[in-house]
């Protein structure tokens, strides 16, 4: 199959699952592919891309790295592009492995529960990533992490195995079989300042979830304790990024990460 007729299928996601790969679009994206351990198998360019300096140096550096580069013209390019603007580049790779969940002492995991903005659930992934979670998971109904949106807002973080999918059932087995806890972020819950100056359980799993819908009936029902943070008034909610943020540098899950790395 032509790379380019490749990078058209892998817009939709039954593609991406049949073929196993993924598109990165934009400069700063393909940089980051690039200079990652991820198996890369082919990148699209414009002519203007090797005009520029940094468009210049992206070429060369696929071609240190065996990465086939096919000069196409900007409508091609954008028919397999999912962005407006996409900067002249886009490359095709093989999905990771998933990432092991390697549940020893100190394991953190954060589980993304229906969460189906591409956008927040790539800066979900990065800030997990940056905190040193162990895994971050997805559960049916969360957008697929390969999704062309969700692998630009996680800037890289992606192309370094951070991410799970897993059943429901899948998951709760796992947690059972290895004493995890399943904590949640929730409206509902314990202030996060009580919480976080509390013993925190050894091995440990943060779920968030969409803002609008809240927890699953099944995860809601599963899970160990829930927690807050404390707002105005005048506020309803935070973005689930920034609560996924917030709660997870509270609860120490950096120095967890640090520490189990």
């Amino acid at each position: 199959m032509k790379l380019l007729t490749l990078a058209r299928d892998l817009q939709r996601r039954k593609g991406r699952e049949r073929q196993h790969r993924f598109v990165a679009e934009g400069v700063r994206t393909v940089e980051a592919l690039l200079a990652s351990p991820v198996t890369v198998t082919g990148m699209l360019v414009t002519d203007a891309l090797p005009r520029q300096a940094r468009g210049l140096a992206l070429q060369q550096q696929a071609e240190t790295r065996g990465v086939p580069v096919h000069v196409v013209t900007e409508d091609e390019l954008a028919s397999a592009s999912d962005t407006d603007a996409p900067q002249g580049v886009l490359a095709v790779a093989d999905i990771p492995a998933a990432a092991t969940l390697a549940p020893g002492a100190g394991a953190r995991y954060l589980v993304l529960d229906a969460l189906q903005d591409p956008g927040n659930v790539g800066t979900v992934v990065r800030t997990a990533a940056a905190l040193g979670v162990t895994a971050t998971i997805a559960l049916p109904g969360t957008v697929d992490f390969w999704n062309a949106k969700v692998v630009r807002s996680s800037m890289g973080a992606l192309f370094h195995p951070p991410v799970a999918t897993l059943g429901w059932n899948d998951l709760a087995g796992f947690l059972a079989q290895h004493r995890v806890a399943l904590w949640a972020a929730d409206l509902e819950g314990d202030p996060l300042p009580e919480v976080a100056a509390g013993a925190l359980p050894e091995r440990l799993a943060l779920v968030v979830s969409n803002e609008g819908a809240g927890l699953s009936p099944h995860v809601a029902a599963a899970v160990d304790r829930r927690l807050r943070i404390p707002m105005a008034a005048t506020v309803e909610s935070f973005n689930v990024a920034a609560a996924a943020a917030i709660v997870l540098y509270a609860l120490g899950v950096a120095q967890a990460g640090a520490r189990s790395s």
